[in-house]
């Protein structure tokens, strides 16, 4: 299959990563890149035809600029790898014509309350689910649905903000902590309370055609934090085929044309349901588990759709196994911090990092971005990979004392 209109140049905005800038190029594409400065390295100079950049770039900022960008040096498709401009990136695609994925496919995963109501009445797992503009909202849905249900933003990501409320005393505690500032759009939604194994799908679709290229497997705190991933994941294969068959549908009736796709699903005792899917690739080091485990470069692969070549994915590679897991601490302030020589010496671990410092204080797990360290390994099956992971993780040595607590005001 190949694309019926070929893309010679392309604007990428954002990221500090050069892997897209990178495909492009090899793909014979010329690269605009547009971006904040923060995001700027010597690569992104090296990879790039043109340079545009600002110290705060905003999204809807990055709009203007592309279509300003535009009358001076003309694009195929403007693009982005992460969530912060996936909006912004497919304004500029409708307001310049440019074709790919519609506005309100990409505007309908990134707000979770557009997106249930766009699947509510297509094929495909019911999740029951209601907008929270007021506290009077989610006391409605839980008097309906009853106790438990899950309550996150509208839009975010990075696990940030998900309450679970499990019973009257929970649902007063999260009422009290949600901002509710008016308006038209709905700041929260409220969803049942799905229970299973959690999983993610890494999918590339050519014209409305969906590749299942790996189901990745997932784990979490009791807070929805991600704490390790491992290509492929451990199920049969008739869970792999209901899930890729719900990952298809969601997509189809969102309207997805092509490019990356990223899927969370929850396999219950009902099946396959879906938590969330987005227009771009894996984050977490998933594309890299995806190239390890699969063969499968992500990147190179959308770029070689984009640029006309012919994409083939009938047949799936699969050459190993590859995880990553997070260090997480405990509250406190680090005393010591070491180990990440240690930590690359496990047999099996191609990459690791250790972010913790001397001095530092650990705050309690609320989002991804509370997490210190990290080792990516490869194995010959899901079990190696996991287990050579966790140890590269367990050689990290980082010593944390607890707080003390403040001292009581002065009268």
């Amino acid at each position: 299959m190949i694309r019926d209109s070929v893309v010679k140049s392309v604007l990428l905005i954002g990221g500090r990563r050069t892997e897209a800038l990178e495909a492009a190029r090899e793909a014979g594409c010329r690269v605009v890149f547009a971006g904040p400065k923060s995001a700027m390295t010597e690569r992104h100079r090296e990879l790039a035809d043109a340079v545009f950049l600002l110290p705060d770039l905003a999204p809807e900022t990055a709009v203007e600029l592309a279509l300003a960008v535009h009358r001076v040096v003309p694009f195929d498709l403007a693009l982005t790898v992460g969530d912060q401009y996936s909006l912004a990136a497919a304004r500029i695609n409708h307001e310049l014509g440019l074709g790919s994925n519609p506005l309100r496919t990409v505007a309908a995963v990134n707000d979770k309350a557009l997106m249930r109501e766009i699947l509510r009445d297509k094929a495909v797992g019911r999740v029951s689910a209601a907008e929270v503009r007021t506290p009077a909202d989610l006391q409605e849905f839980v008097e309906a649905a009853g106790f438990p249900v899950i309550v996150k933003p509208a839009q975010g990501s990075a696990s940030k903000d998900v309450f679970v409320v499990t019973d009257r005393a929970a649902l007063e505690s999260t009422t009290s902590r949600l901002e509710f500032p008016g308006g038209d759009s709905a700041p929260w939604v409220v969803e049942e309370f799905l229970q299973g194994r959690e999983f993610s799908v890494e999918t590339h679709s050519t014209a409305g055609v969906h590749h299942l290229l790996a189901v990745t497997e997932k784990f979490t705190t009791e807070n929805f934090v991600e704490i390790g991933h491992v290509v492929p994941a451990r199920i049969s294969a008739e869970e792999r085929d209901a899930i890729a068959d719900e990952v298809r549908a969601v997509l189809t009736a969102l309207g997805v044309q092509e490019g990356p796709g990223h899927t969370e699903i929850m396999l219950t005792a009902r099946g396959p349901r879906l938590i969330e899917t987005h227009t771009r690739p894996g984050g977490d080091a998933i594309v890299e588990l995806l190239r390890l485990a699969t063969g499968h470069d992500i990147h190179r692969l959308n770029f070689a759709w984009l640029s006309g070549q012919p994409v083939d994915l009938a047949a799936e590679p699969l050459v190993g196994a590859a995880a990553i897991w997070f260090l997480t601490l405990p509250q406190g302030r680090v005393t010591a911090a070491g180990g990440l020589a240690e930590a690359e010496a496990v047999e099996g671990v191609t990459a690791a990092d250790l972010s913790a410092a001397v001095g530092d204080v650990i705050a309690p797990i609320r989002s991804s971005e509370d997490r210190y360290g990290e080792a990516l390994a490869v194995g010959d099956d899901a079990d190696g990979a996991l287990h050579r992971a966790r140890e590269g993780v367990a050689r990290l040595t980082v010593e944390v004392e607890p707080l003390e607590p403040a001292a009581p005001a002065a009268r």
